[in-house]
């Protein structure tokens, strides 16, 4: 009766929004991307790569959990080639970047459906997975539940639950602890992770402590020509010295450009790359440097300015690998609990980060313990002052920089956990 009451409640809010998000369609391209698949309606010339295997289903969010989740169904790939994978995303740009990471991997691409009964049942009959992965902390009831009615293990992989929503979990354990009870795995990135899985509903024989996969992340591999090229389209030269800051939020270019402005008014050759986190920012982030009186471009359209807006998808990695030091956003204002900080720390890069973490507070814990990370106020000074002492000393940052690097590969080895434990269901 609750799934039908949860059910009921979802097509009620979906009627109320529907003009909300008609106009927004009508507006934005995002909207209208993908509309029908999310109703569950699949076309068969996207699903034809699905043949003739068994099929694993695995789901991530967006651009974050992608990433993270690629190097898994790599490996995974390598060792059951007879296996199909299915991959679904929420976003837009998540659906980009599975499409281009995922090359040779992917054998079917979709955006997720809606968590309502019939648009995953659609989905579920269309794709017809004999496993299905969902990534850190991916809850649908709906999905959930007839994914069991078919006996369809479901599988929690890098799985994250955080205190704030664990007490939420509790306090409605009369629905919730049925949905975490029909996982057949939570693989956690963490103890507590595990713990909190637990209380809130997973059985305590199907909680499994993995590791966090992003540990296990590897650098794009671009070639040296194609490194010059982008190095050009930003507009740095040699000798300059550069901050990147990445998937900032609104609120934090402020304070970001702040500390850039007091820094370029004592170091020369300053610049500072600014990647929002999401596209449809671009524009306010450029609106933003504007009234700073810094000189600025957009990655697709200038060069040569103390600030460059990268507003490109799937380069930050690689322009992370120019940095001097690395300010990771999602963590200066709160509600967000921050980003993932070891991409550049892979890179071995300074990271800077500030003190609104909640689902990488043990990443920034880690990275600070090994003296990889500073995390700093949420000031312009607190900013200005961690990164004046890393590019005033070449020897700190290269020694914060290698650290950082060195943490990321002592931590490696979650991957091959998690496979382990989605081969009991193959």
């Amino acid at each position: 009766m609750k799934y039908v009451l949860y059910d009921v409640i979802l097509h009620v809010s979906l009627l109320v929004t529907l003009p909300y998000f008609f106009i927004k369609m009508l507006t934005a391209r995002k909207y209208r991307e993908g509309i029908t698949e999310r109703l569950g309606f699949i076309r068969a010339q996207k699903l034809k790569g699905l043949s003739g295997g068994p099929v694993l289903w695995a789901h991530a969010v967006s651009v974050g959990e992608t990433r993270a989740v690629m190097p898994l169904l790599r490996l995974f790939k390598q060792r059951h080639p007879a296996v199909k994978i299915a991959f679904s995303t929420v976003t837009q740009t998540g659906n980009r970047v599975a499409a281009k990471e995922g090359a040779g991997i992917i054998d079917a691409l979709f955006y997720f459906p809606f968590d309502l009964s019939w648009t995953v049942k659609g989905a579920i009959k269309k794709t017809r997975p004999k496993v299905f992965l969902t990534v850190e902390k991916e809850i649908w009831p709906n999905l959930f539940l007839h994914l069991n009615r078919l006996k369809t293990p479901v599988i929690m992989v890098n799985g994250t639950i955080s205190e704030r929503s664990c007490r939420r979990f509790i306090r409605f354990g009369f629905f919730f602890r049925g949905v975490f009870g029909m996982m057949q795995a939570f693989c956690a990135r963490t103890p507590e992770d595990m713990k909190r899985a637990v209380n809130a509903g997973v059985k305590k024989d199907s909680a499994f402590l993995t590791g966090n996969i992003k540990f296990d992340i590897r650098p794009p591999e671009v070639n040296a020509s194609s490194l010059d090229a982008l190095k050009k389209a930003l507009g740095l030269k040699a000798g300059d010295r550069v901050i990147v800051a990445g998937s900032t939020h609104r609120g934090e270019e402020e304070i970001i450009l702040s500390a850039f402005k007091a820094l370029s008014a004592e170091l020369k050759g300053l610049k500072l790359i600014l990647a929002p986190r999401h596209p449809e920012r671009f524009n306010e982030a450029e609106a933003v440097v504007k009234k700073s009186g810094l000189s600025w471009a957009r990655r697709s359209s200038g060069t040569g300015a103390d600030v460059v807006i990268l507003d490109t998808i799937g380069e930050l990695m690689t322009v992370y690998s120019f940095a001097d030091a690395a300010i990771v956003g999602g963590s200066f204002v709160e509600g967000i609990g921050g980003h993932n900080l070891l991409e550049p720390a892979l890179l071995g890069k300074p990271v800077v980060c500030g003190p609104y973490l909640t689902t990488y507070l043990n990443m920034a814990e880690m990275l600070e313990a090994a003296g990889g990370g500073l995390r700093t106020e949420a000031t312009g000074p607190a900013i200005a002052g961690a990164l004046r002492k890393l590019l005033n000393d070449e020897q700190l940052r290269l020694r914060t920089g290698n650290a950082a690097s060195a943490a990321v590969k002592a931590n490696r080895g979650a991957v091959q956990k998690t496979l382990d434990v989605i081969e009991r269901y193959f």
